[in-house]
Formats: C-alpha cells, structure tokens, sequence
C-alpha cells in the first residue's frame, strides 16, 4: 500500500512540472511576439525579466540566460549569435543627475547596442548608451560605462580593455 501511495504523488509532481514547463514555453514566445523585431533561433529564460518589449529587438540564435533583467525602452538592439549570462542588467534608460530635471523629466532614453557574436559574462551591468562592438567578451561581473571595441575583452568596474584579439 505504501509503495501505491507515493506513485499518486509522484506523478501528480511530474504532471505539474510539465504544466509548469509549457506555461513557461508559451509565456516566452507571447514575449518574443511583442518584441520590436525577434530572430530565428532566439532563447529567452522564462526566468529573465524584459521591461519596455516594443523598444528590444534581437537577432537570430542569441540567447538570454535567467535573472538577467533587461530595461528596453531607450532601445535594446542585441545582434546574432549573442550569449547574455544569467544575472546581469542591461538598461536603455536613466534618470537625470540635476534633482529639478529629475522630477519634470522622469527618464532619459540612450539605445544600448550590442553587435554580433559578443559573449557577456555573469552579473555583467551594462548602463545606458553604451555600444559592446563585434566579437567582444565581457568578463563576469564587469560594470559596461562606455564603449566598448570590437574584437577586444573588458573586465571589472568600471569595464576597461584586458586585451584584444582578431585581424
């Protein structure tokens, strides 16, 4: 009798796990349907949180890992083949530093850009305006204050180059 028990339970627990699983599937491609333009091959965590959808568009085979928390309405424009660690911040928007600014202009928009084949490592934050060039590496936990060139590895806080690579 007992081993009758636990199979109840047991498949009730896999049951609700494959519920939870495909809620979570068609809750990310409603994400990817309100994106600005979405590519082929595009991975969203279910866990990752995008705020601003219509200002964010990414292109094919990109993917964004969980706890990774994407303010997008300044513009967000992640290219292809990019990989975005669990646990980082990207933001497109800012306040103003001036205190009478801040309260009659609530926010300030500066497109972030992030080209093609760029890896960001975890709990990278990446502030507003700021451009990650082709093929560059982020290192894990760098803060993105500016640019960053292409084909080159940045680390740390604020992000400065470690080397480049390439041609």
């Amino acid at each position: 009798m007992r081993s009758g028990s636990r199979a109840v339970p047991k498949t009730l627990g896999r049951l609700l796990s494959y519920l939870k699983r495909r809620t979570q599937e068609y809750e990310v491609e409603r994400w990817k349907g309100c994106l600005r333009a979405c590519g082929r091959g595009v991975q969203l965590s279910p866990l990752c949180s995008i705020w601003g959808f219509e200002g964010m568009s990414i292109r094919d085979y990109s993917v964004v890992h969980q706890f990774t928390h994407i303010f997008a309405s300044g513009g967000v424009e992640i290219g292809k083949h990019v990989m975005i660690s669990s646990n980082c911040s990207i933001s497109s928007v800012t306040h103003p530093v001036d205190a009478a600014r801040r309260a009659s202009q609530p926010l300030l928009m500066k497109p972030v850009r992030i080209e093609d084949n760029v890896w960001i490592g975890m709990g990278v934050v990446i502030l507003p305006g700021v451009t990650i060039g082709a093929d560059a590496v982020v290192g894990a936990g760098a803060v993105v204050t500016r640019d960053v060139p292409a084909q080159t590895v940045v680390v740390g806080n604020p992000a400065r180059v470690l080397r480049s690579f390439g041609t």
